[in-house]
């Protein structure tokens, strides 16, 4: 007992001084370097937006009158941005410090998922190496753009499937469309991991019976419900203000002037002929652009963009693939290389060394966790491949933070078989002799009994 309480103690000493470590590295860089906090290219779309709504001039983009609205971004950001540049005076250092509150949030959700997965006292270290990652560490520090809350949105939706399929209650199953929603209110490329996640809960749904079909089928109709419910209002804004009923001119303009571009190397001299061809009869940069034709040119760039990747579909994925391992092994942020090359090669050792050691924690553990906490993880690292393979050709590491939330856990669990500790797992467990999983669960590796096991 003393012993354990020594052990939690000294994990939660840990997880404060990586999280006190990460805000002095951050106030430091900001004040060194000149973090592009307000002049990042994102997040001037974001701020200006915040700003626009709070002084009454409508969702734009636009500086100077009539401020035309704007349909590249959707509204997500505004929940924290407006709060953020009301408390910060529009100051960047007070913004960078104001949104370690925000990261120390995404903290405590995967600490909180540590914690339902059973690993006790060493759930607090899931959050220290979550705090450590590169993509937080960088990311954080453009507190403006929608990488930390699209890490809220995703440490929720995890945390409540979890929560939902193993315990089943209405609250969790909530949470569940709520994070949902929000994640394609933050970012439209979300529908692609959300749309995953539904159909592997239908997949699993339809191979299992009773109690685990049910929650399967409820946890997927939650997160559909969040999805309808985003597109839906932000679609119907788009159809009064635009007369179109789309959701973002944001997947035109990437497939035309991010996708195509980039199977550039891997084409032949007529391929690269007539992607410059293309790319001059659209050269509508749609990011910085606010006539109400938005939508007419997205969709002219998307029809575009979509001959050119089915003509030439092997440069696609050549270029789609090569993207997404980059994206995995390799952090590459353009303030880092710019001051230092060392930098960059630091952080990709440690992008790519955590995210090794959370692979080799879950695979380590794999068998010993329960029907439904495979279930679970089925769900949450589809969710998170998914979102790091959306990224794609642009290579950029922030499309991992979904799966750096599951891989902190999973490091978590690597040090726990290094010191040769055994999650404690508090799980719904099939009694019933017929029902479909109760084999599976007899086949069970055992672990020693632990106290946490019992029950009233």
């Amino acid at each position: 007992m003393g012993q354990s309480y020594a052990q939690r103690r000294l994990f939660f000493y840990l997880f404060l001084t990586a999280l006190l470590l990460q805000a002095t590295v951050s106030v430091a860089v900001q004040c060194l370097f000149n973090v592009p906090v307000s002049t990042e290219i994102d997040s001037v779309e974001y701020i200006r937006t915040a700003d626009n709504i709070l002084a009454g001039h409508g969702f734009s983009i636009e500086e100077t009158p009539p401020w035309k609205p704007n349909a590249y971004r959707t509204p997500g950001a505004l929940l924290i941005n407006i709060p953020l540049r009301i408390l910060s005076f529009k100051n960047d250092l007070l913004a960078i410090i104001i949104g370690r509150l925000v990261l120390l949030g995404v903290a405590v959700l995967v600490i909180q998922l540590a914690s339902q997965l059973g690993l006790s006292a060493f759930a607090w270290l899931a959050g220290m190496f979550f705090v450590l990652m590169p993509s937080m560490a960088y990311y954080s520090l453009l507190p403006y753009s929608t990488e930390t809350a699209y890490a809220v949105a995703s440490g929720l939706l995890f945390v409540a499937s979890l929560a939902f399929l193993t315990q089943g209650t209405w609250r969790s199953m909530l949470l569940i469309g709520l994070s949902a929603m929000y994640a394609l209110y933050l970012r439209p490329a979300a529908l692609f991991m959300l749309a995953a996640y539904i159909g592997v809960a239908i997949l699993i749904a339809l191979l299992n019976r009773y109690q685990v079909r049910r929650r399967a089928f409820l946890a997927a109709g939650a997160c559909l419900l969040g999805v309808v419910v985003a597109y839906v209002t932000w679609g119907y804004r788009n159809y009064q203000v635009f007369g179109v009923f789309q959701y973002s001119s944001i997947s035109g303009a990437n497939l035309l002037h991010y996708n195509a571009p980039a199977m550039q190397p891997y084409m032949d001299e007529t391929g690269k002929q007539e992607l410059q061809t293309a790319l001059k009869r659209y050269p509508t940069f749609l990011q910085r652009y606010s006539g109400l034709d938005q939508f007419v040119l997205s969709n002219q760039q998307a029809k575009e963009g979509i001959r050119l990747i089915f003509e030439y579909p092997v440069p696609f994925l050549q270029s789609h693939l090569e993207g997404v391992v980059q994206s995995f092994f390799m952090f590459s942020a353009e303030v880092l290389e710019s001051r230092s090359r060392m930098f960059a090669i630091a952080a990709s050792i440690v992008h790519s060394g955590l995210a090794l050691l959370g692979i080799l924690g879950i695979v380590a553990y794999w068998k010993t966790f329960s029907i439904l906490h495979r279930i679970a993880f089925l769900l949450i690292l589809t969710a998170g491949i998914v979102s790091t393979l959306t990224g794609g050709a642009i290579g950029s590491p922030r499309f991992r933070i979904p799966l750096d939330v599951i891989l902190a856990v999973g490091c978590a669990l690597f040090v726990m078989r290094v010191l040769g500790r055994v999650p404690v797992a508090r799980l719904f467990e099939p009694q019933n002799p017929l029902h479909p999983t109760a084999a599976l669960w007899a086949c069970r590796p055992q672990r020693p009994f632990a106290p946490e096991d019992a029950t009233p």
